[in-house]
């Protein structure tokens, strides 16, 4: 069998390119999971409207046999296509050809008059993901929406994150197509406006954060707030090794800096902080919005009772347990065995509570303490002021490193 899967662009049949044409009308079989095939019809009669999942189990029994089969996927076959999932499935020695079409990416940008070079491209199709994170450490970011997630409710999502008019949205839908339509404004602008199921948009924001930044204590509004102190929210984050997509949560946030810090590495995913002290809360408000890590979302109350919303966590901090560390534990685990849990102590008795945990669970664990003291000016002198010592821990199963 050869197997050819070619980019029909974004609806338009004008937008075919030449190789596309040649390809369909040289086939012995058409499939495509487009809906309206009337300008694939033009090209050649019979086009046989087919699921992806249908069109994997056909070439899975024909494989063998002497078919030329063109696979015409929507959009460009490089951008969260067909193609990828045909490639996956086909054997290594089956002749497969990809014919990239003029996608809503690339017509899209021509559209508006704006190069996508520095674009972040996500898709928000079929699926639940939220914009927010790639809008606070990007520049631009370009999304497919569809399903769950619409245009308008991309937008309140903005909102809801405290963008306000620093962001421009550019959002179209129909390109190419009878009907085409794109709205420039602000999330509030755009948020009122109906859209199609399917639609592309790009976010604007001039003021997107440098997720490498190292967040300093002076970058954090403290007041009588206890708060995790550089070098050691430093360390913390470090043991952690937050991937950008990792779901994280953060227990007892306190002023909410490491919660911020983590935000940082989690830049494509969500961090869910829980603090019992509404003063904190009201802090964690305001370092998120002065640091620019929107992409939290916090909870007022005591752990473990209030974290049973939380989505289950790939890590862990722990600032505070309130001496419940164990049914803590417990709750992290049973959400995801495979989660890896960083806690600090300050007391001998928390340590060892801590490590108890650890250890009653048969868990791998690290310990350090950190001990860190800074240069203070006394007159003409400067002396070292030393911190209180910290310890950091950090468990989880040997077999989820």
């Amino acid at each position: 069998m050869k197997i050819t899967v070619a980019g029909t662009g974004c609806g338009s049949g004008s937008l075919y390119t030449e190789k596309f044409k040649s390809a369909v009308k040289s086939a012995d079989k058409v499939f495509t999971a487009v809906r309206d095939v009337k300008d694939l019809e033009k090209l050649r009669p019979g086009v046989e409207y087919m699921s992806v999942s249908d069109t994997l189990k056909y070439i899975d029994e024909h494989i063998d046999e002497n078919v030329n089969l063109c696979v015409c996927a929507s959009g460009d076959t490089g951008f969260y296509s067909i193609a990828k999932t045909v490639a996956a499935r086909v054997r290594s020695d089956a002749e497969v050809e990809f014919l990239p079409g003029i996608g809503s990416l690339s017509y899209f940008c021509a559209k508006i008059g704006m190069g996508y070079e520095k674009m972040k491209l996500v898709s928000l199709h079929g699926n639940e993901k939220s914009i927010v994170p790639f809008v606070c450490y990007n520049e631009y970011v370009f999304a497919l929406t569809g399903g769950k997630v619409r245009v308008q409710d991309m937008a309140d999502s903005l909102i809801g994150a405290g963008f306000g008019d620093e962001l421009t949205l550019y959002a179209g839908e129909n390109l190419s197509l009878d009907g085409e339509r794109i709205v420039t404004g602000t999330p509030g602008e755009i948020a009122s406006v109906e859209f199609s199921d399917l639609a592309v948009v790009i976010v604007h924001n001039p003021n997107y954060v440098n997720r490498y930044k190292t967040l300093r204590d002076s970058d954090f509004m403290r007041a009588k707030v206890p708060m995790t102190k550089e070098a050691v929210r430093t360390i913390v984050v470090s043991e952690l090794d937050v991937m950008p997509e990792d779901t994280v949560w953060d227990i007892g946030a306190g002023t909410g800096s490491v919660t911020c810090a983590l935000c940082y590495r989690a830049c494509e995913s969500t961090v869910y902080a829980i603090e019992k002290n509404p003063a904190a809360l009201e802090l964690i408000e305001k370092n998120a919005a002065h640091t620019g890590a929107r992409n939290m979302k916090v909870a007022c109350g005591t752990a473990p009772d209030d974290l049973t919303g939380f989505p289950a966590p790939d890590k862990v901090f722990i600032g505070g347990s309130s001496g419940r560390i164990d049914e803590i534990f417990d709750l992290v685990l049973n959400a995801n065995p495979k989660a890896v849990i960083c806690a600090t102590a300050v007391t001998l008795e928390s340590l060892d509570a801590i490590l108890r945990g650890f250890k009653d669970r048969g868990m791998e664990y690290t310990v350090k303490c950190v001990n860190v003291s800074s240069a203070e000016k006394l007159g003409p002198y400067h002396l070292m002021k030393a911190e209180n010592p910290v310890y950091i821990l950090k468990g989880n199963f040997a077999d989820n490193e």
